[in-house]
């Protein structure tokens, strides 16, 4: 049933008529590896300079939750631009889906934290299903300005059906995931739970991308219409792409909805969030998934840091700052990782002279 097969610098598991290989050389495991360790000891390392240094522990870790739902969002967006060739200018509006799904249905039906998370990403999957033929019959500017569209709608029809939706005030009375008793531990665990579903993203991403499927949306993201003539349907990859990267997206409206306790659908919905998301995408560089990680991180601590330094100000600075490091990094985070770590994506050739 399952047999394991020693290959230079890998290993191949076979499972029944399946194989996969695991990759065994430090080179390709050890930096991510590294990476991991320190994303999940953040937590203590806050906790130690806050014994040596007076800090506010529960605004850097907010901060840093936030800078977890940035990568929810960021990473399922990184994807979809790459399987459909097309950049979606509505994330938040399916993250506004998952969160008005999951509040209403608890404060109406009295749903559990549990419940709502399938139903949001059902719920969101199911409308980016009826708009993913705009993947096929669009592109360019007109499925820039259609995704550009749907939020401004969805906020429109939250005024309009204010006595549902709350508007501004929100739809309050929605159940927290953790309650302990302990704001701190609750913080603590709601980090770690926002970390799990973005390194979850992370690790299914990194399995599409390195798969047959992710070589051919990567042909269609080059140039679709040679991607159809080596035979690629690229509706096939298109339209699942949108999908359920859109239903992704819809689980961080969850996660959002179900963390403050309420949901105040105008809050997201405004294009400063938009900006956001799409700057961390940006920043991280061209399809670098990882990338995103570190762009997220970094627009989260700059928000912050802007906010308690500039006040009113600081959406100008924060902006002017991250249009300084475009300019400065047009490759993005990763770009810099990879001119550093060159030799591990190119092979070098050394010619013997004389």
């Amino acid at each position: 049933m399952v047999r394991l097969e020693a290959r230079r610098g890998r290993v191949i598991i076979h499972f029944y008529s399946r194989k996969f290989e695991w990759i065994i050389e430090p080179r390709y495991w050890k930096n991510p590896f590294i990476g991991l360790i320190i994303w999940l000891l953040i937590p203590p390392i806050i906790l130690a300079i806050s014994q040596i240094v007076p800090i506010s522990v529960l605004s850097i870790l907010s901060t840093l939750i936030f800078a977890n739902i940035l990568c929810i969002l960021a990473i399922p967006l990184t994807l979809q631009i790459i399987g459909t060739g097309r950049v979606n200018f509505g994330p938040h509006f399916f993250a506004a889906i998952g969160g008005y799904t999951s509040a209403l249905l608890s404060k109406n039906f009295g749903f559990s934290p549990l419940a709502t998370l399938p139903a949001s990403f059902a719920f969101g999957s199911l409308i980016a299903l009826g708009l993913s033929p705009i993947t096929i019959i669009s592109r360019g500017l007109y499925f820039v300005l259609i995704t550009l569209l749907l939020p401004f709608i969805l906020l429109e029809i939250a005024y309009w059906q204010s006595e549902i939706f709350g508007a501004e005030t929100g739809i309050p009375g929605v159940p927290m995931l953790f309650d302990t008793g302990n704001i701190f531990q609750d913080v603590i665990l709601y980090f770690y739970l926002s970390l799990a579903i973005a390194l979850v993203y992370l690790l299914i991403s990194d399995r599409i991308l390195r798969s047959r499927y992710g070589f051919m949306m990567g042909v269609i993201n080059e140039d679709e219409e040679v991607a159809e003539t080596y035979g690629i349907n690229t509706t096939k990859i298109k339209i699942p792409t949108f999908t359920l990267t859109s239903g992704a997206m819809a689980i961080a409206g969850w996660f959002i909805a179900h963390y403050y306790g309420s949901f105040t659908g105008p809050a997201w919905l405004y294009p400063s969030f938009l900006i956001l998301i799409l700057l961390t995408t940006t920043l991280g560089g061209k399809g670098a998934i990882y990338g995103v990680v570190i762009s997220a991180y970094v627009i989260a601590t700059l928000r912050e840091i802007t906010r308690v330094a500039f006040g009113e100000l600081s959406i100008v600075v924060l902006f002017l700052i991250l249009l300084l490091l475009l300019y400065f990094l047009p490759e993005g985070f990763w770009g810099l990782y990879r001119k550093k770590r060159y030799r591990e994506y190119f092979p070098t050739i050394k010619i013997r002279r004389g």
